[in-house]
């Protein structure tokens, strides 16, 4: 009888964290450290709450190196061994579900002996075992990608685990949001579990935010080690002195006001985990938002908490400091290690706080501290317009000219044509302010109107000069990949046809409108100006009534609300011209120039000789010009 009731006797009942550190295995495919699974303090609580009963949703907005996959596959493996089931695994593409069987599940299953001993072997001709399809006792995983929608049909599951949402594309097909699509699938199950994980991107349209703010917004308190304060690490509480992040520190401002050094670090997370786990309340792992949906554990964790040995908080700061070079690195810093999406500027600024602060400098001239011109140029059926745009260290930026030439733009030759204008700008010769002069480094053309008529100009001038350019909303950077957008009679690419490059307008409108918001400071502060700082001539007020002529709005679109950028002003030549300029600095690379390359190409300019045909040497007091112009 006691034979008997061993036999029948049912599973200890575990929780996550328990099983992973008695049966969990890390592999080499996946992980720096192999061997056994050991779970960190700040996992304990996002894996307890996936097998708490009481709890039937968990979201974890996240920044890299914290371990979340493994969190997954653990989920995967107690499932399979210990509460067997059937689960899918949502990834963003059909690639990756493939991908991370591959690389995560397979050398799970291989490596972990209470799993391999469930699974079928690796090679078994079985319809239950394939790379999308793993069967085994009482269960059965699925993996799909989020851009397929038939992986969403005629299935039902218990466990649904949703990767990287935010990486997802906006619809599955035209059957909708995949994160409703893959919920439906659990609805006959009394005990389901919707998981939910991602770094975050774009905060406008961020799903793993709003799964987050829905939930109880956990955030993991630690004890100052001087006075004991509870506290979050938050990023604005690090400090360093300047020049010297690798020197950051932790501020207990709301406590004793003492530095808290990274030798700390561990301390401070192994005594708030000890703490809660022995009842104390407001430590570890605490709920901030008592409006939550019942039954839904929301988790943020960034990488001021990771044990990774590149995550050190000096290693965070340095991150910090080169991320200031461009807007992709500072949305990768944003998403990726602090675990919040990217704000974007999408209100557009004061159009008349930007004519305030013009500048008494000649039109024409390059001023201040440029050092490189670029231009945009923006085609209309009557005209061509163009803005001239000399960049500085730092991406300080000055507007040299903006000019419109008038003409029929579908005719490329004949004596009106505004194309023999543009001609003669790539021509013309700029005064420094400091000696010598410059030409336009790269001109970016807008092809969108009298398409081929723009792709014959282009092709008549050097391709490291003149590049046409196809603007993109939804493009995540400001200048891709070209395409070659001509073809021989076979119907192949011409081998020297013209590139047509694709910009993400809406990131360079971003980038910009968080420029034009800067603050000048003030002489008494002695700061410098800040990096990007946009300057401008005495240019008339329709100038900056174009240059922010666009915000960012929200509209349904098929029952989805997305954000969008409108006009709320009649014309926008200026935004665009300034975006094209832009999408030309950002091709030649001027975002990665160090100070050093920026300090040799202001010692050749200055000691170079005027070229031929350059103008004479500036004038102790320029002339201030205005701009005579009908279309401003």
């Amino acid at each position: 009888m006691a034979q008997v009731r061993r036999a029948w006797k049912p599973p200890a009942r575990l929780t996550l964290s328990e099983w992973a550190d008695d049966c969990a295995v890390l592999s080499t495919e996946s992980a720096a450290e192999v061997g056994k699974w050991r779970t960190l303090p700040y996992q304990r609580g996002i894996m307890d709450a996936i097998t708490d009963r009481h709890i039937e949703s968990v979201t974890v907005m996240k920044s890299a190196r914290v371990g979340w996959s493994k969190i997954l596959n653990h989920t995967i493996g107690y499932h399979a061994h210990h509460e067997p089931c059937p689960l899918m695994l949502v990834q963003p593409t059909i690639g990756d579900a493939e991908g991370y069987s591959k690389d995560e599940i397979a050398p799970m299953i291989r490596d972990t002996p209470v799993l391999e001993a469930i699974f079928p072997l690796p090679g078994t001709r079985d319809a239950g075992n394939t790379i999308l399809r793993k069967a085994f006792p009482g269960g059965v995983l699925m993996l799909i990608g989020a851009d397929s929608p038939r992986g969403f049909r005629r299935v039902s599951v218990r466990v649904v685990m949703f990767d990287e949402v935010d990486g997802y594309s906006a619809t599955a097909g035209e059957e909708g949001d995949q994160l409703k699509l893959g919920i439906k699938r659990t609805e006959y199950f009394w005990n389901r579990k919707i998981l939910a994980g991602s770094t975050p991107t774009l905060d406008q349209t961020s799903r793993i935010k709003r799964r987050f703010e829905a939930g109880d917004q956990r955030h993991y308190f630690v004890p100052c080690p001087h006075c004991d304060h509870k506290q979050q690490l938050v990023w604005e509480n690090l400090r360093w002195p300047k020049g010297e992040p690798e020197k950051a520190a932790f501020v207990c401002v709301e406590g004793c006001g003492a530095e808290i050094g990274y030798e700390h670090q561990r301390w401070m997370i192994e005594e708030a985990d000890r703490r809660q786990r022995a009842g104390e309340p407001g430590i570890g792992w605490v709920a901030t938002n008592p409006d939550a949906e019942p039954g839904h554990a929301s988790f943020h964790i960034w990488a001021a908490y990771s044990y990774a040995p590149n995550a050190t908080w000096g290693q965070l700061a340095r991150e910090w400091v080169s991320s200031h070079r461009n807007i992709e690195e500072r949305k990768t810093f944003m998403n990726t290690v602090l675990g919040l999406p990217y704000k974007g500027q999408g209100d557009a600024p004061d159009w008349k706080r930007l004519y305030d602060r013009r500048e008494r400098y000649q039109i024409g001239w390059v001023t201040g501290d440029g050092l490189i011109l670029f231009a945009g140029v923006d085609v209309q059926k009557d005209r061509i317009e163009v803005e001239i745009v000399a960049y500085g260290p730092d991406m300080r930026s000055w507007s040299v000219a903006y000019r419109v030439f008038p003409g029929d733009t579908s005719q490329l030759d004949g004596k009106d044509s505004p194309y023999r204008a543009l001609d003669a700008l790539l021509a013309e010769w700029f005064p420094r302010e400091g000696g010598g002069a410059l030409q336009i480094r790269m001109l970016a053309i807008d092809a969108g109107y009298n398409t081929n008529t723009v792709y014959q100009w282009v092709r008549r001038h050097a391709a490291n000069r003149v590049i046409a350019v196809d603007g993109r909303d939804s493009y995540a950077m400001i200048i891709g990949q070209p395409k070659a957008v001509e073809v021989t009679e076979r119907g192949k690419r011409k081998s020297r046809a013209v590139k047509l490059w694709p910009i993400g307008t809406s990131m360079a409108k971003t980038e910009l409108y968080g420029w034009l918001k800067q603050e000048k400071p003030t002489d008494e502060s002695g700061d410098d100006l800040p990096f990007g700082y946009c300057s401008f001539p005495e240019y008339p007020d329709e100038y900056f009534k174009q240059l922010t002529a666009e915000e960012v709005v929200p509209r349904l679109v098929r029952g989805f609300r997305r954000y969008q950028w409108e006009k709320v002003y009649g014309r926008n030549e200026a935004l665009d011209c300034r975006v094209y300029a832009r999408a030309a600095a950002a091709l030649v690379g001027i975002d990665r120039w160090t100070a050093a390359q920026w300090d040799t190409l202001r010692n050749e300019l200055d000691t170079k000789k005027p070229a031929r045909g350059a103008a004479p040497a500036v004038p102790r007091k320029p002339r201030i010009t205005k701009v005579d112009d009908p279309y401003l």
